[in-house]
């Protein structure tokens, strides 16, 4: 049976609604900054979620700066990861970006808040990806692959592609020409 709706509003509020999360690769002297939140013992990457009437970009610019007390803006989009309603988290959209290299004054000056991130480190991207949550860490890895193939933003669905091609290119690096 079709439900009818007595206006834009109704319907719209009758809609589904998920979350939407961003986090950014930052790097420092080739390494990659990971954070430990304070809510869980597992490493993730700076970011949070974006807020009502916030765009993606100015959510990430917010968080970094009350997370790590940096004034860093978002680069390039680089992956638009769905994920499903799996645990407590419920289902939500997470958006990863670039930013430009942090510099020695940004490095040596990053402040955490202690109700939030509790550490950080600077790490190699291999040991990232063994430190970082099972998500985040195909995120991460598909992320730096596709790069490699110079294919731009990608999708994924809980950290994997999506895209056909990009899946050959992760299980044979070699298997997609160079453009």
């Amino acid at each position: 049976m079709l439900r009818s709706y007595k206006d834009d509003r109704e319907y719209y509020a009758s809609l589904p609604k998920k979350r939407i999360g961003v986090g950014v690769l930052l790097f420092y002297k080739g390494e990659l900054l990971i954070v430990q939140p304070t809510y869980n013992p597992a490493w993730i990457l700076p970011g949070g979620t974006v807020e009502a009437e916030e765009s993606p970009s100015e959510a990430l610019q917010r968080e970094l700066k009350e997370e790590l007390g940096l004034n860093i803006q978002a680069g390039s989009l680089l992956a638009v990861d769905y994920v499903s309603n799996r645990d407590v988290k419920g289902e939500y959209m997470q958006l990863l970006f670039s930013a430009k290299n942090l510099t020695e004054y940004q490095a040596q000056n990053i402040r955490l808040p202690m109700y939030e991130i509790k550490d950080f480190k600077f790490v190699a991207v291999e040991k990232a990806l063994e430190m970082l949550t099972p998500i985040v860490s195909r995120r991460v890895h598909s992320v730096m692959l596709a790069q490699e193939q110079g294919l731009g933003a990608i999708y994924l669905e809980e950290g994997r592609p999506f895209y056909d091609p990009l899946r050959l290119a992760i299980a044979d690096p070699y298997s997609l020409p160079k453009t």
